[in-house]
């Protein structure tokens, strides 16, 4: 009874292997992460204040 319950731990763990190749072949590897990216940027935006450089220029040329 214990050699039989060897042989099938066994092969439960070459069925294991072989469904693991079989995976790994029909789906290719897992692919590795980037380290060179960040995770969770913020970007910030900026408004210029183009409008008070017009009005600006605006008063500069009726004067």
């Amino acid at each position: 009874m214990i050699r039989f319950k060897k042989a099938l731990r066994l092969l439960g763990l070459m069925v294991l292997v072989v469904f693991a190749a079989i995976g790994v072949g029909l789906n290719g590897g897992v692919p590795m992460p980037t380290a060179n990216r960040k995770k969770d940027t913020i970007e910030l935006l900026m408004e210029s204040d183009d409008t008070d450089e017009e009005e600006a220029e605006e008063i500069d040329l009726k004067q």
